[in-house]
């Protein structure tokens, strides 16, 4: 049984909303956002005070908006990842709660190795998500598959000597550079 919500959304897919309009105000704000934060097409002075220059940032974010919108393959990128993108922040999200619950009194704050280790977490996943939705993950799982033993074991080796040498041998011990200073 259909509902009045239920309804609304179809009539809201049929109408392309979801294919067209939140795609394009997604990327025509996070542009427009980034244009104005870093002012690359300089700024303007009113009143002795530099302001970005709005009508050409607009205008570029518009563009990409609509160029974006255009590549249907984008489109269906970022209806799959986006919803997959949240999954992973709500699992980011629960690991803090049960890691906060564990702390009393304090305020929970992650520091240090924890906060680099979670950020490349969340980096790798966000990454294989998006290769996932263009479809190129299932071409990198079959090339390492089907070159694991020929040429990527050898690799890994060489590079793990690699660094395991420059670990041992390279630079000096801290000890000795403070006393050099």
């Amino acid at each position: 049984m259909a509902t009045a919500l239920g309804s609304a959304m179809d009539f809201l897919k049929d109408f392309g909303f979801f294919d067209v309009i939140l795609p394009f105000l997604l990327v025509f704000t996070i542009v427009f956002a980034i244009l104005e934060k870093t002012r690359i097409f300089g700024s303007e002075e009113i009143d002795g005070k530099p302001y970005p220059k709005k009508n050409l940032n607009a205008m570029i974010a518009f563009v990409m908006g609509f160029f974006v919108v255009a590549a249907r393959q984008v489109v269906e990128s970022l209806q799959v990842s986006l919803p997959n993108v949240a999954l992973v922040l709500i699992i980011a999200v629960s690991f803090m709660m049960l890691a906060g619950s564990f702390m009393g009194d304090e305020t929970f704050s992650f520091k240090g190795k924890w906060a680099q280790f979670l950020t490349l977490i969340m980096f790798i996943a966000v990454v294989l998500i998006f290769l996932n939705s263009l479809g190129w993950l299932d071409v990198i799982i079959d090339f390492i598959n089907k070159y694991t033993g020929e040429v990527l074991v050898p690799a890994v080796l060489i590079i793990v000597i690699l660094l395991a040498i420059f670990f041992v041998v390279g630079g000096k011990p801290k000890a000795e550079e403070k006393k050099e200073e």
